[in-house]
């Protein structure tokens, strides 16, 4: 049996399918768009749900979800010591404080 396209549950055929796709989801050429606008999408162009990695839908830049506004900020090191703060930054978890 032929696997199914994630978005139409028909058989997929070799040529006329997208995919696998990073999660391991196909879709047949004319069902491969945007889930909100239905822009025809590419290998290049499509985006997933960063947010939710239940949700297999595919979307376009535009429509891809973003983080709300109390959703937890991702985690960068290098935001602690910058060359204009001197290290000076106050919850500086890389370096120590000079003694003065």
């Amino acid at each position: 049996m032929k696997e199914p396209c994630f978005r139409c549950k028909r058989p997929t055929y070799f040529n006329d399918k997208v995919g696998p796709l990073k999660d391991g989801v196909l879709f047949h050429k004319g069902c491969f768009k945007c889930w909100i606008c239905g822009t025809r999408l590419s290998l290049k162009t499509y985006h997933n749900n960063r947010n939710d990695t239940q949700d297999l839908e595919v979307y376009c830049a535009g429509h891809v979800p973003t983080p709300g506004p109390h959703d937890p900020i991702p985690h960068r090191s290098n935001l602690l010591y910058s060359p204009k703060t001197k290290g000076e930054y106050p919850h500086n978890l890389m370096r120590p404080a000079a003694p003065n």
